[in-house]
C-alpha cells in the first residue's frame, strides 16, 4: 500500500496475510519478488530521482523475465506521489494479437 501525506511525504507499507502492517522503503510481492527484492537491495537509494527509480524497476523486470519460468508477459509501472496515483508506463513482452498491427 502506498500513499502521500503533506506532513510526512510518500510512504510505502507491506501488509502480510494476517494483516500485519510494516512500513518499508521498497517492496515487491509474488514469486517475482525473490528476484526483485535482491535487485532492489543492491541498487536502491533513498535519494533516487523518479527516472532512477524507473531504471531500477526496469532492472527488476529484466530479472523476472530472465529468471522466473512463469514470468508475467506484461508489467504496469505506477507512480504514487503528491499528485496522486497514476499509470506511468507499460512494459510488454507479449503483444495482444487482437490489437497488433496486421
Amino acid at each position: 500500500m502506498a500513499g502521500y501525506d503533506n506532513e510526512s511525504g510518500a510512504s510505502l507499507y507491506y501488509i502480510d496475510y494476517i494483516a500485519t502492517l510494516h512500513k518499508v522503503d521498497k517492496g515487491a510481492f509474488g514469486y517475482g519478488s525473490y528476484f526483485s527484492l535482491s535487485t532492489m537491495d543492491r541498487h536502491y537509494r533513498s535519494d533516487m530521482s523518479a527516472e532512477e527509480a524507473i531504471e531500477l524497476v526496469d532492472k527488476c523486470i529484466l530479472e523476472i523475465r530472465s529468471r522466473l519460468v512463469v514470468a508475467p508477459p506484461n508489467f504496469v509501472i505506477k507512480i504514487v506521489d503528491k499528485d496522486g496515483a497514476r499509470d506511468y508506463a507499460w512494459r510488454q513482452s507479449v503483444q495482444d494479437v487482437t490489437t497488433a498491427a496486421v
